[in-house]
């Protein structure tokens, strides 16, 4: 009797043993087993923002020069705008006086009075002189001659420059070498009626030969003409400076437009050859020129962006333009709002640094989307864990990990698009311990601890 008691408390304590190991078994592999949540992967069209950096840029430009005669020169004495500034038709650009003008202005007085002795003493040596109509004919004719003389002169070197410019050689001849160009052919058409209207007057002046005026007469009266022509020619100069100095002395803006650049500063000097500075073509504006090198879909117009600003206003602006620098980057032009100017300051403020800006876009193909963090590896070997069950040494089941490769199309912060369709599979993240490939893992619950 004694026997059985032993035997079935024996029993009963190898019972409770068996009910612990198998208790604390359990416990021991929830300790250590890696606890993972799964992935909901989906199909989607991937969403992704990029980091853009831009600047001012002035697609179309034109230069503005002044007119100033040949000469003459300005001097700035005050800039009144920038680059970027925004003007209206009329505003003064600059304020300029004419160079060294009462200096200038002096010594041409004094030419002038020069001239003037010059003529009275010629006038008083030809007073006497009175010519007959037909030595009247004969100067007529001589002037017709000098005149069309110096125009064929004229024809014929603009003929020969340009037939030099198309290697080909011409010494005179009345026929126009083979392979001249149209416009060398109108060259030549041009200095044919000028040696025509040459012959003319020379054949009209050797008509009237006989009334030529004697060399002393003809002398006095070449000389008077040509005092006559420098005096007329000092009072145009003189005329000329005057007026500039009134006209020049504020330079207006010739219409509407923005100021693309201006390198002029106090001092500097103007003449008819000067870039003043670059404005804006007729009908053209400045925008935001921002690289779309990282940006993995085609941008069209009317796409898009936001720009960062250091207020909490992120104004957001159409892409009116794309295009390709000279270097091959793609790039987009963006207009410049009122928005975009009430954060970000002035044109010309935001011309003096780099702008930054993001575009979200949308892949144009639906992909398998996942978490970033369920996307392993880096460069070309990317691959995740996923759940597969399998059968244990004593009955029921278990998960194990399984490594899989995967081709990343594209990535943002928080979401990859990959080529492989995972949305039936349990793709494993968020573990809390390393995973191995093969190596079990529970998924994480509630009550996965206890």
């Amino acid at each position: 009797m004694k026997m059985k008691k032993f035997a079935l408390r024996g029993m009963v304590i190898l019972a409770i043993v068996v009910a612990l190991c198998i208790f604390f078994s359990g416990t021991i592999r929830t300790l250590t087993t890696p606890k993972v949540r799964f992935a909901q992967a989906k199909m989607g069209k991937m969403e992704q923002e990029t980091q853009l950096t831009g600047k001012v840029v002035f697609p179309e430009t034109e230069e503005l020069k002044l007119e100033i005669p040949e000469g003459l020169s300005l001097t700035v004495t005050r800039v009144h705008v920038a680059a970027g500034d925004q003007v209206k038709a009329g505003e003064t650009l600059l304020t300029t006086k004419v160079t060294d003008a009462e200096k200038t202005l002096e010594s041409l007085r004094k030419e002038s009075a020069t001239a003037q002795k010059e003529l009275r003493t010629l006038e008083k040596k030809t007073a006497e002189v009175r010519l007959t109509r037909g030595e009247q004919s004969w100067q007529v004719a001589w002037e017709r001659e000098d005149g069309a003389r110096e125009a064929e002169r004229e024809a014929r070197v603009n003929l020969a420059a340009a037939l030099r410019q198309e290697n080909l050689t011409w010494n005179g001849e009345e026929t126009l070498p083979e392979g001249a160009s149209e416009a060398a052919a109108a060259l030549f058409e041009a200095w044919g009626q000028a040696a025509e209207e040459l012959t003319e007057a020379g054949a009209e002046l050797a008509a009237l030969e006989r009334y030529a005026i004697p060399e002393e007469t003809w002398t006095a009266l070449q000389q008077k003409k040509e005092a006559q022509q420098k005096l007329a020619d000092l009072e145009t100069q003189m005329t000329t400076l005057q007026v500039l100095q009134k006209t020049m002395e504020k330079i207006p803006a010739p219409r509407a437009m923005y100021i693309a650049e201006i390198s002029l500063e106090k001092g500097a000097t103007i003449d008819g050859d000067t870039v003043v500075l670059k404005m804006t073509a007729e009908g053209s504006a400045p925008v935001i020129r921002v690289d779309l090198s990282e940006v993995k879909q085609e941008v069209k117009p009317g796409a898009s962006i936001s720009l960062e600003a250091d207020t909490w206003s992120r104004p957001t602006v159409k892409i009116i333009n794309t295009g390709l620098t000279n270097e091959g980057h793609p790039y987009g032009d963006a207009e410049i709002t009122k928005d975009a100017i009430y954060a970000l300051g002035s044109v010309g403020t935001m011309m003096k640094n780099e702008l930054k800006a993001r575009m979200t876009t949308r892949s144009q193909d639906a992909t398998c989307l996942l978490p970033a963090s369920a996307v392993r590896g880096s460069g070309d070997s990317r691959y995740v864990y996923v759940g597969q069950s399998e059968g244990s040494a004593f009955g029921g089941s278990r998960m194990v990990a399984q490594k899989m490769d995967v081709t990343v199309l594209a990535e943002s912060g928080s979401t990859v698009s990959i080529a492989e369709d995972l949305t039936y599979q349990k793709v494993l993240y968020m573990e809390d311990r390393a995973l191995t490939e093969g190596g079990a893992v529970m998924e994480y619950t509630k009550d996965a601890g206890k």
